[in-house]
């Protein structure tokens, strides 16, 4: 469908490949080749370039950002891998991703922090929860008992003896 963008030009938009404003003229790149719509002044231009940006489907690059943009996710997804890596009992992952999935991002957040108590707390592994019923009972919320009692790591040295 052709468009009139000016006075004297006509364009197919659909056959654009993309628009750029340039001070005065909007140079439209249409299969390698440009045409240049001059108009009398910045204002004019910038305005009619909103128009064709605000009815047509077309994406203005200044606006577009380079940096991918983070989902929900994604970033529940290196939520998991974090937890998975911190909880250091690598069992029926699939399962553990599914439940962790479920899960919304502050119970994730509150989840994350606790992880790390709760492996301190079950130092032998065979006697940590699989990760799936960790996730599903949301462990995290109980109260982890720690055996904080500190060993005396000093060594009483032993003296050489030298009978001279």
């Amino acid at each position: 469908m052709k468009y009139r963008i000016s006075d004297t030009d006509i364009i197919d938009l659909q056959k654009v490949d993309f628009i750029e404003v340039d001070g005065r003229s909007i140079n439209f790149h249409i299969n390698s080749n440009v045409h240049q719509s001059v108009y009398n002044n910045d204002l004019e231009s910038t305005y009619v370039f909103n128009n064709i940006v605000s009815h047509f489907d077309v994406v203005d690059l200044r606006f577009q950002s380079k940096e991918k943009k983070v989902t929900i996710n994604s970033r529940k997804e290196k939520g998991f891998e974090m937890f998975w890596n911190l909880y250091d009992k690598r069992v029926d992952k699939i399962k553990a991703k599914k439940s962790w999935m479920n899960l919304t991002l502050n119970e994730m957040g509150d989840a994350i922090k606790a992880v790390k108590t709760y492996v301190e707390s079950t130092p032998d592994k065979q006697y940590r929860r699989m990760p799936a019923t960790w996730i599903n009972n949301k462990s995290w919320k109980n109260d982890i008992k720690l055996n904080n009692k500190k060993t005396n790591r000093y060594v009483k040295p032993q003296y050489i003896q030298d009978e001279r």
